[in-house]
This record gives C-alpha cells, structure tokens and sequence, in this order.
C-alpha cells in the first residue's frame, strides 16, 4: 500500500544577486576518446540531455573546461548529436579549428537553431585526447532559480523500473493518492527520489498528455541515474511549464527507465526523504544490505542493532532511524 502524504506549496522562485558569473552544471573526470571501441562509455560524453538545453534561452554561453590527456598525440573536440553529425555552426572546416595543445576553457553558445537540433537529435561531446573537468553556465547578476517547497514526503512504496515502460511509476487521475500532487504541486519545484538498485540504469520522466515523450521534458533525454548521490538520493527539478500540464491540469507523469532499479519514496527535500516514515525499516534491513556498515572498531557488521556504527562514512544509530 503507497503512503501519500500532504504539502503546503511555497514560493520556489528566488531572484538571486550572483557575485559568480558562472554555475556549475557538472563536474567530475570524464575521460573522452573517439578512438574506443562502440560501447565503451569513454567513447562520447552526453552528460547534459534534452531537458538540460530545453530550458536554456538562446544565446545562453556555457563553458566547457577540458584538461589534455598525458601521452595523446592530439587534443580535440567536436559538439554533435546523437549520431555524430555537427551541430550548427560547428561544422569542422578547418581541421585545426577544434583542436588544443594545453588545458583549455571553451565557450559554447546555444543558438535557437542548436535547441532545436538538440531537440530532435541530441547532444553529445565527442574527440580524443582530453578530460571533461567541468561544464558552468553563465548567469545574469539576477536569476531565477528552483528553491526546494515546503520539506514534506510524497510518496513511499516499492515501484520497479525496467524495459523502458514496461515497468514504471505512472500517476494519473486514477492514481491512488495522485490529488495530492495535483493539488500541491502548481509551481516549478524539486524532487528528491530514494534509490535501489541503481548503479547501473537510465531513470527518466516524461507527461503523459497527448504522445508519450511529446513534453516540454522531449523523452527527458538526460539519465537522472547519472546523477545519484552516496546516499542514493536522485534530485530532479520540474519546470513550471512541466508542472501546470502535469499536475494543475493533470495530464500525469510518469516515471520510466531501464535496468531493474527501484523507486522507494519521493519527497520534496533530500532530508525528508531519508526520514520519511516508512523507510526508517527498509535502512535497518533492504538498505543495509547494499551498504557497508562497520562498527567503531572498523569491522563489518551484517546486522546493526543498538549503539553507533559506520555507513556510508557517517556515523549513524540505527534505533534513532
């Protein structure tokens, strides 16, 4: 049985004075080498989807730091689709045009006709010969950002997510407890998914009005998965546009992917998920049991029961959860 609760909705728009001209979309080390064989994760990188570019304005700038790969004997990049080709107005005719002989910062600027290819085609990073160190965005003095609502738990259940749809969470008017998304959710806001299972996966969103994948989130190209934390907490932000048809008008949404994981709860902040009633059973027990716990002694434990202990770096007590 799926436990719903309430929420009050608050302002999530905060016009914000940036002192920083940029903000971090991703960070990490991505090595990126066309010359890897089909498959291999390193051959492209596609971190940032269809929904990041459907919420950029044109002429939005990001910037691109690339760090060169030791012992290559070339550095360089190409912006593309999905399927290799070119995005507009980076069309390779100068065989040096892309290419970069020391750690390098490169401004990319979203033109409409480049939203609108990425919409249908994608985006993807391709090249040899360099580390993807950080992708930022630049910002304005003032800018409109999602705050999380009101710290309240959504949902609480044990939803499979595999085969692209043949098993996913799907919440409509017929939905047991879907009123109160309806009735709370009527502005952009942030949501917290607790995650099992999810090491390897694609996690996506999409409305269910009208074809499915046909929303302001086109398929939600980008792998929310990418993203999970050490606590297995994936945030998603909902634009306005996404909410009102979504959930003021009450289209649905659904929530999709591939790889067998498991959704275990929605919240509306990271820490009312973890503390969500309901899931305080699943840490002593299914949670654990993909964690290591350590006593303060350093040794394994298969089952905590009273006193402190080590998970996930953190100490914890697992009466108190």
């Amino acid at each position: 049985m799926k436990r719903i609760f309430t929420i009050v909705a608050l302002s999530v728009f905060t016009m914000m004075n940036l002192s920083a001209e940029e903000v971090t979309l991703w960070e990490g080390d991505y090595n990126v080498s066309w010359e890897l064989p089909d498959g291999d994760a390193h051959k492209e990188w596609k971190e940032l989807g269809q929904a990041d570019f459907a919420a950029m304005e044109a002429g939005q700038k990001l910037y691109f730091y690339f760090n060169i790969a030791e012992g290559a004997e070339y550095h360089k990049y190409n912006f593309d689709n999905w399927s290799w080709q070119a995005l507009p107005g980076h069309e390779n005719e100068k065989a040096e045009e892309f290419s970069f002989t020391e750690n390098t910062k490169v401004t990319f600027e979203v033109t409409q006709a480049i939203k609108d290819e990425i919409a249908a085609n994608g985006f993807a990073l391709h090249g040899h010969g360099f580390h993807v160190m950080k992708v930022t965005k630049e910002v304005s003095e003032t800018e409109e950002t999602i705050n999380d609502i009101e710290a309240t738990p959504l949902w609480a259940g044990d939803a499979k997510i595999d085969g692209w749809g043949e098993k996913s969470l799907v919440l409509t008017d017929e939905s047991e407890g879907f009123s109160v998304f309806t009735e709370k959710l009527t502005t952009a806001c942030n949501l917290y998914f607790l995650i099992e299972n999810g090491s390897d996966g694609d996690f996506r969103i999409a409305g269910q009005w009208g074809e499915w994948a046909q929303t302001t989130f086109p398929s939600d190209g980008y792998n929310h998965l990418k993203a999970i934390d050490a606590d297995c907490v994936v945030k998603v932000s909902l634009t306005q546009d996404f909410v009102t048809k979504a959930f003021v008008e009450k289209g649905g949404i659904a929530f999709w992917g591939n790889g067998g994981f498991n959704i275990k709860a929605i919240a509306t902040t990271k820490e009312t998920l973890l503390q969500t009633a309901g899931i305080s059973s699943m840490h002593n027990s299914q949670f654990i049991m993909h964690n290591e716990v350590y006593d303060l002694q350093g040794r394994k434990i298969t089952k905590p029961l009273k006193g402190l202990y080590i998970l996930n770096g953190k100490k914890y007590n697992p009466s108190n959860l």
